[in-house]
C-alpha cells in the first residue's frame, strides 16, 4: 500500500511540475519565469535567506 501512495504523490508531482511549466510558458514573461525557476531552486535547496521581498525585485 504505501509504494502505491508513493507513486501516486510522484505521479501527481511530475503532472504539478507540466502544469507549471505550461502557465509559465503561457502567462509569465520571460523574467518572470526566470524569478520563479530562482525561487524553486533556493527553496528546493531550503537557502530561505536568499528569498527577498518583492519590494526589493
Amino acid at each position: 500500500m504505501g509504494e502505491t501512495v508513493l507513486e501516486k504523490v510522484e505521479e501527481i508531482g511530475r503532472k504539478l511540475d507540466e502544469l507549471r511549466d505550461f502557465l509559465e510558458d503561457v502567462f509569465l514573461t520571460t523574467e518572470e519565469s526566470v524569478l520563479l525557476k530562482e525561487v524553486d531552486e533556493i527553496i528546493k535547496n531550503k537557502h530561505f535567506n536568499e528569498l527577498k521581498s518583492i519590494d526589493e525585485v
